[in-house]
């Protein structure tokens, strides 16, 4: 069922669009667009330098397209353009690689920040805003800021902004079903109180990409770019069960998961998209919800294997534990606190090993 607060969004954004002069800041109601079941797709100033400056850095995350005799890696042409104008000075690094030193924190803890800051060009921070794991990042605005200004991503942001728009056209229709599935799965049922979810199409990452960042009002679920006109709507819906999930998983993996901190030892050099214990099952499971709710049927156990094999050796656990959970009474905590106790991390780390 569409809810009433979502649909008057997007007649507010519709009548916005018409009426708006021409003048308009790039990161605005221009700047989004709403399915039918009301999610709103954006795209984000704030991420957008964020990824800027993360990329002038050396951030290259994507596929790799051709390895000899120089790696090729797939970037968005809206990446690859930022990459060419960017030329981040050496004053400048230093500042950020000095901070990072200071907060060895994950992507999505930093795009956590960004997201719960105000808008460009002060990125004004409200500590009672920041979520948990991004709290002790304050001071990073002011970097953004800097940045921002510096090397006038305002124009650049504002040049680009019609084709990152385009981005958003082809979720429009893909994206509604597969949350509804998700959310039946984890019965997390939209009420009227409920975080609008907010899909953010950021071009500067790599292509599968997916952050779920959970804050007061909002869930954001940050993608990266996708193949032409085939969203990669696994990776939105994972963020959006990631976010579910982690908030289940934190304080539970510790004392109900015999073996987890010598499991995450063995995958957290994996690129698995884990910091901490908890980040890996909560990862997993994540990843499990997605293929049951994004994936079609007689393709969910080869999608299965694929997530096995690379690293997610739980996975197949976790879809077993989410088809019990659906059938259970039980709150997604006290089920998960449960079912991991019958998992059998040992196992796993001997797989991982004999890898």
């Amino acid at each position: 069922m569409i809810r009433r607060t979502y649909l008057l969004r997007a007649a507010a954004a519709a009548l916005l669009v018409v009426c708006a002069p021409t003048f308009a800041r790039a990161q605005d109601w221009a700047s989004s667009l709403y399915t039918e079941g009301g999610v709103e797709l954006r795209i984000d100033e704030r991420v957008f330098t964020l990824f800027a400056a993360l990329n002038a850095l050396g951030f290259d995350d994507s596929p790799v397209s051709r390895k000899d005799p120089i790696a090729k890696r797939e970037f968005d042409p809206i990446r690859q353009a930022v990459r060419d104008v960017i030329k981040m000075d050496a004053a400048s690094r230093k500042e950020f690689e000095a901070f990072f030193d200071k907060h060895p924190k994950p992507i999505r803890s930093y795009t956590a920040f960004t997201l719960a800051v105000g808008d460009a060009p002060t990125f004004t921070v409200d500590p009672k805003k920041l979520p948990s794991d991004a709290k002790d990042l304050v001071g990073f605005e002011a970097l953004l800021a800097k940045f921002y200004g510096q090397y006038k991503v305002q124009t650049i942001f504002a040049r680009l902004a019609d084709k990152q728009r385009e981005a958003l056209k082809v979720w429009l229709p893909v994206v509604d079903k597969p949350l509804e599935k998700a959310r039946e799965i984890l019965k997390d049922k939209a009420t009227d109180d409920s975080p609008r979810l907010v899909l953010v199409v950021n071009l500067l990452d790599g292509r599968g990409s997916g952050h779920g960042i959970g804050l007061q009002d909002e869930t954001y679920l940050v993608v990266g770019p996708s193949e032409v006109d085939k969203p990669n709507v696994e990776s939105a819906v994972k963020a959006y069960a990631r976010v579910v999930v982690q908030n289940a998983a934190e304080g539970k993996v510790a004392t109900c998961f015999k073996g987890a901190k010598e499991l995450f030892n063995e995958v957290k050099d994996r690129n698995v998209g884990a910091f901490t214990e908890s980040d890996y099952v909560a990862e997993n499971m994540a990843r499990a919800v997605a293929i049951q709710a994004a994936v079609a049927a007689d393709k969910q156990q080869s999608a299965l294997d694929a997530q096995y094999k690379n690293a997610f050796v739980l996975i197949k656990d976790m879809n077993r534990g989410v088809a019990l959970f659906t059938s259970s009474n039980k709150p997604l905590d006290q089920f998960l606190c449960d079912y991991l106790r019958e998992v059998d991390a040992g196992k796993a780390v001997q797989i991982l090993r004999g890898n």
